[in-house]
């Protein structure tokens, strides 16, 4: 076990230790003291201190504490409870004025500044750094703003090794770490923890020359797409009303209701290095970026002309004269780079502990962009890199795409949104619209709307069993009405894995009650034949619907008998046999080729005629250590996936509609996940695989 007192040990610790004297204390604190194996970090309890009697102690954190005196947050700090403290030091919070109100002082700092200043850099959350992760905490601060954390390693001369360094907001870097105290934890930070009060467009404006994306801004406002980013909150007299309403009749029974209707946006970027190693076609020796903004704008046209008129070629040449139109090649290059969600880093792509699906080892996600049409992310594991429209598949050789690596550090977030900067230029091309015309689209529900990101409801940070209630008119993308009632639930981390009705994909699940009558809105695929599935939990407590399929959601087909959600795998009408008691005839796993004359195959073509497949072979529940992994989904007698309807798609958004037609009451629909899977997939020369 190493100790660690370097630049760890705070002023506090050190006048603490010599008031009370002796070697034989020191001592006893050193052996309190523990390595989390993380390079730079050691950790210190101050017995019987509060936060605010942390701050009290130390003169470098005077400023700070004035700040959080006028704002009248000091009183907390010396309350019961978990809180996490970014303390900038006096020398940060100078800075911090002389930069933004040059002649001011600490008394005569606006009160609008105070109050920003001291919320946020407090959390109502205890975050040590072995908690920490690129990307946002999960819990936002007083000031209602996700800090975002930057990690990296550099090298220490003290030390004689690498160091890691935590960067908050892109400017404060933590300069002593995890010092425990009572009531939570402080970290010392070197800069004020700056929280933009822009929308996302206008603060990105701000930034682009300084980090270097002018061309790409430029862009974004030529398209007016800038226009698309302003929203913040939905603060309508009827959705505050109907917020209220629910939360008076939700949390006292301990269920969940979101505090507001948030919106959020997502920006990848690329920075203008990028542009300068892509050529104009019209121009082959110039490179896209040379510094001329307005040479600059034409070649990125012309380089997104020579993409888009090969996708779309009934579009070609009918609107180059307008960047504002959404059919202009230059307008759906730009908007392909924009995502309805306020997405940070470690939230693009969804990984849990309990239930997981490893794509190939890898892990996947949809969305939709602000084109209309489909973006592709995905971790690699090892490493958890993230990648945007990769094709790295040993059976579709032909379609091999890198794919651009979304940089894990940079790029910034304001109060609705944040923009990430990416490796190489992005673009809706023929790859990935190949891509996307041969593999199955599993979209997780908790993906497909972006509300729950944007209102922190998804990454549920509290992590209880309760439901998150959301009224009508709170999604744009489910259409119900106030006879329905409609839940988000979440299964943390530390839920008993023994209950096997809570398997389901990303350990979360959208769920509806009542009388309802429940449309659901779909992203638009390349055009092709489909195949369209749901994935589900099916037990007692479901309900029988009736499910419809069509392009206006006023004018819809029913796909054919009511489902009845109840019957389990095992019902005939289904015609599951788990795997344990069939002929392995595909080699997927050794241990299943002990049982039964019929095979794996001709079970899952059997229930594939009467309309059902098992859950999803990638898809695992956990054993009780919450670690290593136990049964398959496949073998879940309580999960299932329902092939709703075959259908020749354009390339527009469709519809489906779920309407109870049983008679019973307090019966459940539940859309854990869609699939929408094309031929080539489904009835192709090689059969699907079971993932």
């Amino acid at each position: 076990m190493k100790y660690r007192l370097y630049k760890m040990m705070s002023n506090t610790g050190l006048e603490f230790l010599k008031k009370l004297g002796g070697m034989m204390l020191l001592v006893s604190m050193l052996v309190g003291c523990y390595d989390d194996g993380v390079e730079g970090d050691s950790y210190y309890v101050f017995e019987g201190q509060t936060i605010g009697d942390y701050l009290d102690a130390d003169s470098r954190y005077s400023e700070f504490s004035v700040i959080l005196e006028r704002a009248g947050m000091k009183g907390l700090m010396y309350a019961y409870g978990d809180y996490t403290c970014f303390a900038p030091t006096n020398e940060a919070v100078e800075h911090y004025i002389n930069s933004y109100f040059p002649g001011a002082t600490l008394e005569t700092l606006p009160d609008s500044a105070v109050e920003a200043v001291a919320k946020s850099h407090l959390i109502g959350a205890k975050y040590m750094t072995s908690d920490f992760s690129t990307g946002y905490l999960q819990e936002p601060n007083m000031y209602d703003r996700r800090v975002q954390v930057n990690i990296d390693k550099e090298f220490d001369a003290a030390l004689g090794d690498s160091a890691t360094v935590y960067l908050l907001n892109g400017s404060a870097r933590i300069i002593l770490a995890n010092d425990t105290v009572s009531n939570g934890v402080v970290h010392t930070v070197d800069h004020v923890l700056e929280q933009s009060s822009y929308v996302l467009p206008d603060y990105m404006e701000s930034l682009c020359e300084n980090q270097g994306f002018t061309l790409f801004m430029e862009a974004l406002k030529q398209t007016h797409l800038t226009d698309s980013m302003l929203k913040e909150a939905d603060e309508s007299p009827e959705m505050l009303s109907k917020l209220a309403r629910f939360a008076s009749d939700y949390t006292a029974t301990g269920q969940k209701v979101p505090s507001a209707r948030k919106f959020g946006y997502t920006v990848f970027v690329e920075k203008d290095d990028v542009f300068k190693n892509i050529y104009d076609p019209q121009n082959m020796g110039k490179p896209v970026y040379t510094g001329d903004l307005v040479s600059d704008m034409r070649s990125l046209f012309n380089y997104a002309k020579s993409i888009y008129d090969k996708v779309y070629p009934e579009d070609a040449g009918l609107y180059d004269g307008d960047y504002t139109h959404p059919k202009n090649p230059l307008n759906r290059f730009m908007a392909y780079h924009i995502m309805d969600r306020n997405a940070g880093y470690s939230d693009l792509v969804v990984t849990t502990n309990d239930w997981s699906v490893e794509e190939g080892g890898n892990i996947t996600e949809y969305y939709e962009t602000m084109a209309g049409t489909l973006i592709r992310l995905e971790k690699v594991v090892p490493g958890e890199r993230i990648y945007l429209n990769r094709c790295v598949d040993s059976r579709r050789p032909s379609n091999y795409m890198e794919g651009i690596e979304v940089s894990s550090s940079g790029g910034s977030s304001t109060v609705n949104g944040n923009f990430q900067f990416i490796g190489g230029v992005l673009s809706y091309n023929e790859n990935v619209t190949t891509m996307l015309r041969t593999e199955r689209i599993r979209i997780d529900t908790g993906s497909l709307l972006p509300e729950l990101t944007n209102n922190n409801i998804r990454f549920d940070p509290d992590e209880t069993m309760a439901g998150w209630y959301c009224p009508d008119g709170y999604f744009d993308d489910v259409y119900y009405d106030n006879q329905t009632i409609c839940y988000y639930s979440r299964w943390p981390q530390g839920q008993d894995a023994g209950h096997s009705d809570l398997a389901n994909f990303k350990t979360d699940n959208m769920k509806f009650n009542g009388e309802y009558d429940v449309t659901l809105r779909l992203p638009a695929v390349p055009a092709g034949p489909y195949e369209i599935r749901i994935g589900y939990e099916a037990n007692g407590l479901m309900s029988i619907t009736q499910i419809y399929f069509g392009y206006d959601r006023d004018n819809m087909t029913p796909t054919g008998i009511p489902l009845d959600m109840n019957m389990v795998g095992s019902d005939p009408k289904v015609g599951m046999i788990q795997d344990a008691g069939l002929f392995d005839d595909i080699n997927m796993d050794p241990i299943y080729n002990t049982g039964g004359q019929t095979t794996i195959t001709e079970n899952d073509k059997a229930m594939r005629n009467l309309g059902y497949m098992k859950g999803p072979y990638a898809m695992y529940r956990v054993n009780a250590d919450r670690v290593s992994k136990g049964a398959r989904i496949t073998n879940n007698w309580w999960y299932l996936r329902h092939i709703v309807t075959t259908q020749e798609l354009n390339e527009k958004p469709f519809y489906l509609r779920f309407r109870k037609v049983d008679e019973r009451s307090n019966r459940i629909l539940n859309i854990d996940f869609v699939e929408i899977v094309p031929r080539s997939v489904y009835n192709g020369a090689t059969l699907e695989d079971r993932n």
